[in-house]
């Protein structure tokens, strides 16, 4: 104000409120005015800094009320704020943090994947749930799947749903070293693989890119989508009925994310990845069973034991060396190169997951088994099946075996139409097997029509009879009752 523009220096005392001696004094000094600078102070834990160093560089996840309880014997207590801040310094000085290198993927080229778990309310109660997440970092477009468990054919499951998500297979995966893929770390980026992983990706042909153990950062993409996807679907707590309906909310939310997130250069998500899907390779014509196989004997009551779980089979096969195909939703049996049971899958443990078609067959020969048998006692049948037991009780020696070939007929007709023959039956009064069996037929148009027979002699053949009035004969009874 003084120099440039040659204001005089009460004025510009008056402007800034100051003195004027205050002013000249300023306009005296020729150079800047010295700060003072206090001289470091010293601390109580200075002589044992090299100690506290070589801790740290032992183990640098050591926490500074560690290192306070660990420095009493050498000298006595020391506040808990002092320690903190002393060993903080320590961390800046001695350890650097680590700087990082700036990537960009090319169109195509990158998938990272990874989990994370997050607590939803499911079919009235907590439950804690795994989520796979995988991103295309070119484009930073997300997929999200929740599952039950983090188990190999959910990770392969994923995967799999994530390429037809993104609609095609990318050059690479990353992903840790998690033991669903990884058998043992070797040198540098080797690594000994699972055979069910491996022949997956083979069957897909893309490269499984694991990082270095404990370098979850050359996969931050995925990592900030594990955050995403929890802040995106999770929060608040969702409240659903099922695992599908969960799936279908997250990518729900997924979907109308896309057009709200911009991407460098200015366009959103969504026009990122519908570029992107360009670059990506074909999904396979036939693509592998996202599953986990292992082989396993059928015991004598047409059981397997799969995950701590049993699981029933057909009779027949029992004693049988069959293939149990574990998914991320079901378990699947196989005889040789045929599927014979399949089951929804139990995340519980001891649990009996029975087909009561299964044993049936068996009996109907061991009928004097029925009231202990496991896979009937926990069939929710109709009410009407038990009247029919006891109906039979009454009319026949072997009631239970009955019973049972009355159950055998649910398979080749739905449950519920068998329960209605079996009303109308018991209604009739004719609560037998044969009645069943007919009401069925009638009501399903299954009454397979007579065929004539044929006549060789040419004079019996021009013999034609009429068709008889069957409603004659109702009309006699009733004059006969008459």
């Amino acid at each position: 104000m003084y120099f440039a523009d040659h204001i005089p220096k009460k004025q510009i005392a008056r402007r800034l409120g100051v003195d004027v001696k205050t002013v000249r004094r300023a306009l005296e000094q020729e150079e800047r005015r010295r700060t003072r600078v206090s001289p470091p102070r010293g601390c109580r834990l200075d002589p044992h800094r090299d100690r506290i160093e070589a801790w740290l560089l032992e183990d640098p996840k050591l926490t500074a009320k560690r290192i306070g309880r660990l420095l009493v014997p050498l000298c006595g207590p020391v506040p808990a704020r002092t320690v903190r801040g002393y060993v903080a310094r320590v961390r800046a000085e001695r350890f650097r943090k680590e700087a990082f290198v700036h990537r960009t993927h090319r169109p195509g080229d990158t998938m990272e994947v990874d989990f994370g778990e997050s607590w939803v309310e499911l079919d009235g109660a907590d439950r804690k749930v795994k989520f796979l997440v995988a991103t295309l970092p070119h484009s930073n477009v997300y997929f999200a799947k929740a599952y039950r468990v983090e188990r190999l054919e959910c990770l392969l499951d994923g995967i799999a749903e994530a390429f037809r998500h993104f609609g095609g297979v990318p050059r690479r995966v990353v992903l840790d070293n998690t033991g669903l893929a990884v058998k043992r770390v070797l040198k540098g980026r080797d690594r000994d693989e699972t055979d069910a992983f491996h022949g997956f990706r083979g069957a897909y042909a893309f490269h499984a890119d694991f990082c270095a153990p404990a370098k979850g950062n050359e996969k931050g993409s995925v990592e900030t989508g594990v955050r995403y996807a929890r802040n995106l679907a999770f929060r608040p707590r969702p409240k659903v009925a099922s695992l599908e309906e969960l799936n279908a909310t997250i990518l729900r939310e997924l979907e109308a994310d896309l057009d709200a997130r911009t991407v460098a250069g200015g366009r959103t998500a969504r026009q990122a990845w519908l570029a992107e899907r360009e670059h990506l390779r074909p999904l396979p014509q036939h693509p592998p069973e996202p599953c986990r196989t292992t082989a396993r004997v059928a015991d004598k009551f047409g059981h397997v034991r799969v995950d701590r779980n049993v699981y029933s089979l057909p009779i027949e096969h029992a004693y049988r060396d069959v293939w149990a195909k574990v998914y991320a939703d079901r378990v699947e049996i196989a005889v040789k190169d045929r599927v014979v049971a399949r089951h929804e899958r139990c995340f519980g443990e001891a649990c009996y997951v029975l087909d009561p078609l299964h044993i049936l067959p068996l009996l109907e020969k061991k009928h004097r088994a029925v009231p202990e048998a496991t896979a009937l006692r926990a069939w929710a049948l109709p009410a009407v099946f038990e009247e029919l037991r006891e109906a039979l009780q009454e009319r026949t020696r072997k009631p239970d075996r009955e019973w049972v070939q009355v159950l055998r007929l649910v398979e080749g007709h739905p449950l519920d139409e068998v329960a209605q023959a079996v009303c109308a039956a018991l209604r009739a009064e004719t609560p037998r097997l044969e009645s069943i069996r007919l009401l069925l037929r009638s009501r399903n148009g299954d009454t397979a029509p007579v065929a004539p027979v044929p006549i060789d002699r040419a004079d019996l053949a021009a013999v034609r009879v009429a068709t008889p009035d069957l409603g004659a004969y109702d009309r006699e009874l009733l004059e006969e009752d008459g």
